[in-house]
Formats: C-alpha cells, sequence, structure tokens
C-alpha cells in the first residue's frame, strides 16, 4: 500500500493529476491542459471532458505549443495516429484560435490574469 500524505491537523491532501504537454514538456494539473483524444475513425479531436474513450495526449493553452505539435507531428506520434489531414488541422487550429480568442476577451484591460506558465495577457 502507498503511503498517503496528510495535513498537520489529520486530514488528507487531495491528490491532483499531473499531465505533461506533448510540445513543450512542461507539466500541470490535468484540468490546466487540453486533452486530445485519437478518436475510432483514426481523427484526432479535443476532448473537452477530459473522460472521452481512447488514446488521450495533452497541449497547453499556448497556441506556440499548439503550432509546434503539428508542425513536428508530435500529435501523431504520441497518440499512434495516421498524418493529419488537412481538415483535421485546420479544425483543431480553429479550436485554438477560438480559446485564444476567448482568453483575450475575459481579460480585464486594468489587470493581467495569471494564465498558466505565467503568461501574461
Amino acid at each position: 500500500m502507498g503511503q498517503v500524505a496528510h495535513k498537520p491537523d489529520g486530514t488528507r491532501t487531495k491528490h491532483v493529476p499531473q499531465r505533461t504537454c506533448i510540445a513543450c514538456r512542461r507539466t500541470d494539473a490535468k484540468r490546466g491542459l487540453i486533452r486530445l483524444v485519437r478518436t475510432p475513425e483514426g481523427r484526432i479531436e479535443v476532448d473537452t471532458t477530459g473522460k472521452r474513450n481512447g488514446r488521450g495526449a495533452y497541449l497547453c493553452h499556448d497556441l506556440a505549443c499548439w503550432d509546434a505539435a503539428i508542425k513536428r507531428r508530435a500529435l501523431e506520434r504520441s497518440l499512434r495516429a495516421e498524418p493529419l489531414t488537412p481538415e483535421n488541422q485546420h479544425d483543431l487550429l480553429a479550436y485554438r484560435r477560438g480559446l485564444t480568442a476567448a482568453e483575450t476577451h475575459g481579460a480585464n484591460a486594468d489587470t493581467a490574469e495569471e494564465l498558466p506558465h505565467d503568461v501574461r495577457v
């Protein structure tokens, strides 16, 4: 049996699963990264729930990581998938650009919100 970490008051600390971005190799909480999954048809899609069946890989919210993962074929390698079709690449980048737009519109101009990996908006 494994050891369980306890707080000084005797309660257990909550386990936070860690995952690694396949592009920049930084680790973060599972919820802090975006999961991509290979479907049975061979397409690579974004898994917004984080619970879909299939082989999964994780990417940061950073657009540079998405570009690098597609350019270096890190997605195909980590998901053991066939090369991405142009439509599949377009769909993935369109999803990521949508997140970028939402992040910039959601950030307050007076204060800089902290994003993963200390990226300031």
